[in-house]
Protein backbone atom coordinates (compact mmCIF):
# COMPACT_ATOMS: atom_id res chain seq x y z
CA UNK A 1 0.00 0.00 0.00
CA UNK A 2 1.77 3.07 -1.00
CA UNK A 3 2.03 6.00 1.51
CA UNK A 4 -0.52 8.05 0.24
CA UNK A 5 -3.35 6.28 1.15
CA UNK A 6 -2.28 6.07 5.21
CA UNK A 7 -4.05 8.47 7.00
CA UNK A 8 -0.92 10.14 8.54
CA UNK A 9 -0.41 13.29 11.92
CA UNK A 10 -3.28 15.15 9.25
CA UNK A 11 -5.58 13.92 7.13
CA UNK A 12 -7.68 16.44 5.87
CA UNK A 13 -7.54 19.13 7.99
CA UNK A 14 -8.48 16.56 10.79
CA UNK A 15 -5.66 15.13 13.11
CA UNK A 16 -5.12 11.28 12.53
CA UNK A 17 -6.86 10.61 15.80
CA UNK A 18 -9.72 12.46 15.01
CA UNK A 19 -9.77 10.47 11.53
CA UNK A 20 -9.85 7.33 13.83
CA UNK A 21 -12.51 8.31 15.95
CA UNK A 22 -15.02 8.85 13.29
CA UNK A 23 -14.21 5.46 11.46
CA UNK A 24 -14.55 3.74 14.28
CA UNK A 25 -17.91 5.18 14.91
CA UNK A 26 -18.76 4.34 11.07
CA UNK A 27 -17.53 0.75 11.08
CA UNK A 28 -19.00 0.24 14.69
CA UNK A 29 -22.47 2.27 13.59
CA UNK A 30 -22.64 -0.45 10.28
CA UNK A 31 -22.07 -3.66 11.90
CA UNK A 32 -24.53 -3.12 14.20
CA UNK A 33 -27.07 -2.37 11.94
CA UNK A 34 -26.27 -5.50 10.32
CA UNK A 35 -26.84 -8.05 13.25
CA UNK A 36 -29.46 -6.25 15.20
CA UNK A 37 -31.59 -4.98 13.04
CA UNK A 38 -33.04 -7.67 10.44
CA UNK A 39 -30.78 -6.23 7.94
CA UNK A 40 -30.31 -8.46 4.92
CA UNK A 41 -26.27 -9.67 4.89
CA UNK A 42 -27.03 -10.01 1.16
CA UNK A 43 -29.11 -7.15 0.01
CA UNK A 44 -26.98 -3.92 -0.75
CA UNK A 45 -30.29 -2.42 -2.39
CA UNK A 46 -31.91 -2.44 0.76
CA UNK A 47 -29.71 -0.97 2.99
CA UNK A 48 -28.88 1.80 0.47
CA UNK A 49 -32.34 2.74 0.40
CA UNK A 50 -32.08 2.73 4.66
CA UNK A 51 -29.17 4.58 4.53
CA UNK A 52 -30.84 7.38 1.83
CA UNK A 53 -33.47 8.20 4.33
CA UNK A 54 -31.79 8.03 7.83
CA UNK A 55 -28.92 10.28 6.07
CA UNK A 56 -31.59 12.67 5.61
CA UNK A 57 -33.32 12.54 9.05
CA UNK A 58 -30.21 12.11 10.85
CA UNK A 59 -27.20 13.15 9.35
CA UNK A 60 -29.07 16.63 7.75
CA UNK A 61 -32.23 16.75 10.08
CA UNK A 62 -34.75 16.78 7.00
CA UNK A 63 -37.86 15.20 6.17
CA UNK A 64 -37.41 13.40 2.62
CA UNK A 65 -40.24 13.73 0.03
CA UNK A 66 -42.91 11.17 -0.26
CA UNK A 67 -42.30 10.55 -3.49
CA UNK A 68 -40.97 6.60 -4.85
CA UNK A 69 -39.83 8.35 -8.14
CA UNK A 70 -37.76 10.75 -6.49
CA UNK A 71 -36.08 8.37 -4.22
CA UNK A 72 -35.30 5.68 -6.87
CA UNK A 73 -33.76 8.31 -8.85
CA UNK A 74 -31.55 9.60 -6.06
CA UNK A 75 -30.20 6.07 -5.22
CA UNK A 76 -30.74 4.61 -8.54
CA UNK A 77 -33.30 1.90 -8.20
CA UNK A 78 -36.45 1.15 -10.05
CA UNK A 79 -39.46 3.44 -8.17
CA UNK A 80 -41.48 -0.37 -7.65
CA UNK A 81 -38.65 -1.70 -5.67
CA UNK A 82 -38.62 1.94 -3.85
CA UNK A 83 -42.37 1.82 -3.24
CA UNK A 84 -42.42 -2.01 -2.34
CA UNK A 85 -39.41 -1.04 0.64
CA UNK A 86 -41.45 1.99 1.55
CA UNK A 87 -44.56 -0.15 2.44
CA UNK A 88 -42.08 -2.64 4.92
CA UNK A 89 -41.60 0.08 6.44
CA UNK A 90 -44.81 1.55 6.87
CA UNK A 91 -46.10 -1.38 8.17
CA UNK A 92 -42.79 -1.83 10.52
CA UNK A 93 -43.48 2.15 11.80
CA UNK A 94 -40.29 3.26 11.00
CA UNK A 95 -41.68 5.74 8.84
CA UNK A 96 -44.10 8.04 9.15
CA UNK A 97 -45.63 10.35 6.69
CA UNK A 98 -47.26 13.87 6.93
CA UNK A 99 -48.14 16.01 4.31
CA UNK A 100 -46.08 14.69 1.30
CA UNK A 101 -42.61 14.17 3.40
CA UNK A 102 -41.22 11.08 5.02
CA UNK A 103 -39.97 11.46 8.71
CA UNK A 104 -39.17 8.83 10.93
CA UNK A 105 -41.19 6.78 13.00
CA UNK A 106 -40.27 6.07 17.33
CA UNK A 107 -38.79 2.93 16.21
CA UNK A 108 -36.15 4.09 13.98
CA UNK A 109 -35.69 6.64 16.46
CA UNK A 110 -35.16 4.72 18.94
CA UNK A 111 -32.95 2.17 16.96
CA UNK A 112 -30.40 4.45 16.05
CA UNK A 113 -30.31 5.76 19.75
CA UNK A 114 -29.77 2.58 21.00
CA UNK A 115 -27.19 1.97 18.39
CA UNK A 116 -25.09 5.06 19.30
CA UNK A 117 -25.59 4.08 23.50
CA UNK A 118 -24.29 0.61 22.53
CA UNK A 119 -21.56 1.62 20.82
CA UNK A 120 -20.19 4.50 23.16
CA UNK A 121 -20.95 7.05 19.98
CA UNK A 122 -21.62 10.68 20.82
CA UNK A 123 -24.39 12.02 19.64
CA UNK A 124 -26.44 15.34 19.73
CA UNK A 125 -30.00 15.14 21.36
CA UNK A 126 -32.22 17.52 19.03
CA UNK A 127 -35.88 18.93 19.57
CA UNK A 128 -37.19 17.99 16.71
CA UNK A 129 -39.00 15.87 15.02
CA UNK A 130 -35.77 13.74 14.56
CA UNK A 131 -34.95 13.90 18.12
CA UNK A 132 -31.16 12.50 17.58
CA UNK A 133 -28.49 13.90 15.35
CA UNK A 134 -25.43 11.84 13.82
CA UNK A 135 -21.67 13.18 15.34
CA UNK A 136 -20.54 13.30 11.72
CA UNK A 137 -22.33 12.47 8.45
CA UNK A 138 -21.81 8.93 8.90
CA UNK A 139 -24.66 7.47 7.84
CA UNK A 140 -24.61 9.11 3.90
CA UNK A 141 -20.81 7.63 4.18
CA UNK A 142 -21.98 4.08 4.96
CA UNK A 143 -24.52 4.34 2.03
CA UNK A 144 -21.91 6.28 -0.41
CA UNK A 145 -19.58 3.32 0.75
CA UNK A 146 -21.82 0.25 0.04
CA UNK A 147 -22.89 1.77 -3.26
CA UNK A 148 -19.49 1.55 -4.73
CA UNK A 149 -19.48 -1.67 -4.11
CA UNK A 150 -22.71 -2.14 -5.20
CA UNK A 151 -22.05 -0.32 -8.53
CA UNK A 152 -19.18 -2.61 -9.14
CA UNK A 153 -20.21 -6.19 -8.47
CA UNK A 154 -24.23 -6.73 -7.97
CA UNK A 155 -22.75 -9.51 -5.67
CA UNK A 156 -21.87 -7.35 -2.77
CA UNK A 157 -22.85 -7.44 0.17
CA UNK A 158 -23.25 -5.77 3.63
CA UNK A 159 -20.82 -8.31 5.25
CA UNK A 160 -18.15 -7.62 2.47
CA UNK A 161 -19.02 -3.88 3.71
CA UNK A 162 -17.96 -4.57 7.08
CA UNK A 163 -14.89 -6.47 6.08
CA UNK A 164 -13.56 -3.92 4.21
CA UNK A 165 -13.82 -1.06 6.71
CA UNK A 166 -12.57 -3.26 9.04
CA UNK A 167 -9.00 -3.15 6.89
CA UNK A 168 -9.14 -0.11 5.83
CA UNK A 169 -9.43 0.85 9.63
CA UNK A 170 -6.27 -1.24 10.52
CA UNK A 171 -4.21 -0.78 7.25
CA UNK A 172 -4.90 3.36 7.19
CA UNK A 173 -4.90 4.17 10.97
CA UNK A 174 -3.44 1.51 12.94
CA UNK A 175 -0.17 1.17 10.45
CA UNK A 176 -0.67 -2.44 9.98
CA UNK A 177 -0.47 -4.79 6.72
CA UNK A 178 -3.74 -6.55 7.03
CA UNK A 179 -5.85 -8.54 9.21
CA UNK A 180 -6.37 -12.39 10.27
CA UNK A 181 -9.71 -13.72 9.61
CA UNK A 182 -9.91 -14.46 12.79
CA UNK A 183 -8.90 -10.57 13.33
CA UNK A 184 -11.56 -9.27 10.84
CA UNK A 185 -14.69 -11.87 12.33
CA UNK A 186 -14.03 -10.52 15.74
CA UNK A 187 -13.39 -6.76 15.41
CA UNK A 188 -17.17 -7.26 12.85
CA UNK A 189 -19.06 -9.42 15.27
CA UNK A 190 -19.36 -11.85 12.30
CA UNK A 191 -19.94 -15.69 12.07
CA UNK A 192 -17.11 -17.68 11.05
CA UNK A 193 -19.63 -19.39 8.33
CA UNK A 194 -20.28 -15.68 6.85
CA UNK A 195 -17.12 -14.50 7.36
CA UNK A 196 -15.67 -17.55 4.99
CA UNK A 197 -18.11 -17.16 2.48
CA UNK A 198 -17.67 -13.51 1.99
CA UNK A 199 -13.60 -13.86 1.89
CA UNK A 200 -14.27 -16.03 -0.85
CA UNK A 201 -16.71 -13.91 -2.86
CA UNK A 202 -14.16 -11.06 -2.54
CA UNK A 203 -11.12 -13.16 -3.28
CA UNK A 204 -13.29 -14.18 -7.02
CA UNK A 205 -13.23 -10.46 -7.51
CA UNK A 206 -9.73 -9.76 -6.42
CA UNK A 207 -10.72 -7.24 -4.06
CA UNK A 208 -8.70 -9.04 -1.77
CA UNK A 209 -4.98 -10.43 -1.40
CA UNK A 210 -3.16 -13.06 1.26
CA UNK A 211 0.35 -12.56 2.63
CA UNK A 212 2.17 -14.91 5.19
CA UNK A 213 1.49 -13.47 8.32
CA UNK A 214 5.08 -11.62 9.31
CA UNK A 215 5.98 -13.57 12.82
CA UNK A 216 3.64 -16.61 12.78
CA UNK A 217 4.13 -18.60 10.22
CA UNK A 218 1.03 -20.72 10.47
CA UNK A 219 -1.59 -17.87 9.82
CA UNK A 220 -1.92 -15.77 7.05
CA UNK A 221 -2.95 -12.18 6.85
CA UNK A 222 -5.42 -10.26 4.78
CA UNK A 223 -5.51 -7.18 2.84
CA UNK A 224 -7.03 -4.87 0.33
CA UNK A 225 -5.40 -5.00 -2.70
CA UNK A 226 -4.80 -1.98 -4.28
CA UNK A 227 -4.31 -2.90 -7.38
CA UNK A 228 -8.26 -3.30 -8.12
CA UNK A 229 -9.94 -0.36 -9.99
CA UNK A 230 -12.29 0.51 -7.28
CA UNK A 231 -9.11 0.87 -4.82
CA UNK A 232 -8.90 4.62 -5.52
CA UNK A 233 -12.01 5.29 -5.56
CA UNK A 234 -13.14 3.73 -2.02
CA UNK A 235 -10.24 5.49 -0.54
CA UNK A 236 -11.60 9.21 -1.65
CA UNK A 237 -14.89 8.48 -0.47
CA UNK A 238 -13.75 7.49 3.23
CA UNK A 239 -11.28 10.43 2.51
CA UNK A 240 -14.08 12.94 2.11
CA UNK A 241 -16.59 11.41 4.85
CA UNK A 242 -14.15 11.63 7.22
CA UNK A 243 -12.53 14.40 7.11
CA UNK A 244 -16.05 16.12 8.53
CA UNK A 245 -15.41 17.51 12.31
CA UNK A 246 -17.77 16.30 14.58
CA UNK A 247 -20.26 18.11 16.10
CA UNK A 248 -18.76 20.47 18.36
CA UNK A 249 -21.64 19.98 21.60
CA UNK A 250 -22.44 16.40 21.93
CA UNK A 251 -24.86 15.19 24.23
CA UNK A 252 -24.43 11.50 25.17
CA UNK A 253 -27.22 9.86 26.37
CA UNK A 254 -27.19 7.20 29.62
Amino acid sequence: MSADFHFGRQFAGLSAGAAAVNLKTLIDSVCWFMINMQTSKTSIRAYRLKTFLNAAFFDDQSPVPFDSQFIAREIGEAPEFVTRRLDRLFDAKRVDAEQGWLFPGESLIESHRRCFIDNEVDYLATENRFQIRTPYPLIRLSGNYAQLLRDRSQHATLSQVCVELALWETNCLRGQEGMTATEIGRRINLKKSTLSTCIQSMFKGEQLEINAHPWDERKTVLRLNSSHPAYREKYQILKAGLSVPQTETLLRQA
